[in-house]
């Protein structure tokens, strides 16, 4: 099965606007990341290790597959991002009379 590149601007709003909507759900999604690590940290385990049957833990790799998943959508925003525009001189010259 070929899968067809996705226009974002079809799917609602542009470019900007996904690219904001993944900025910050990565950064939820890291700080979630974090504060679980840090839980796990605290719980009972020989020096050096955390508990890895713990349902922490699951919580944790869950966070994790997220994070991984947003990476992913970071690249497609790199793939489908519009150039850039440049200003007219027309607009820059009627500035400086």
């Amino acid at each position: 099965m070929s899968e067809k590149p996705v226009d974002l601007g079809a799917i609602r709003g542009d470019w900007n606007f996904h690219s904001r909507y993944v900025t910050n759900a990565m950064e939820q999604t890291l700080k979630r990341t974090v504060k679980l690590w840090k839980k796990l940290k605290t719980l009972p385990a020989p020096a050096g290790e955390v508990p890895m049957n713990d349902a922490l833990m699951v919580e944790f790799i869950e966070a994790c597959r997220q994070t991984r998943a947003l990476t992913d959508d970071i690249l497609l925003l790199q793939e489908t991002q519009p150039a850039a525009r440049k200003k007219t001189a027309g607009k820059r010259a009627s500035k400086h009379k």
